[in-house]
């Protein structure tokens, strides 16, 4: 599961409709969907100014799917630490399948099957 993944189900809470209007004003403030990994400070910012201190309850939700996703076990945390953690996991993860699909080629000689 990708971090985008993580954040539309910790969105689920608001059902289909409020998560596409969140989105929404997300994008009405120059913040896309793809862009909050990169910017979770102002995707939070943005989730204030709009639910006021409602936002914490998606914050923890949110937070919540990528420590279960990406199997970090650090208590507590904010978002913003959380997102760090999980990018990091998730280019280990990348870096060691590209390591094996290599690793794996060049055990193959030609011709052998």
């Amino acid at each position: 599961m990708t971090i985008l993944k993580c954040i539309d189900s910790g969105l689920d809470v608001l059902g289909e409709v409020s998560k596409q209007l969140v989105y929404s004003y997300l994008t009405q403030n120059q913040l896309s969907r793809e862009t909050i990994p990169d910017e979770p400070w102002r995707f939070t910012e943005t989730l204030r100014s709009l639910f006021g201190r409602g936002e914490e309850v998606l914050e923890r939700t949110i937070v919540t799917e990528l420590k279960r996703t990406f199997d970090i076990t650090s208590s507590g945390g904010m978002l913003v630490e959380i997102l760090a953690a999980a990018r990091l996991r998730k280019g280990s993860a990348e870096q060691r399948g590209d390591i094996h699909g290599r690793t794996r080629k060049s055990h193959n000689p030609v011709g052998v099957s």
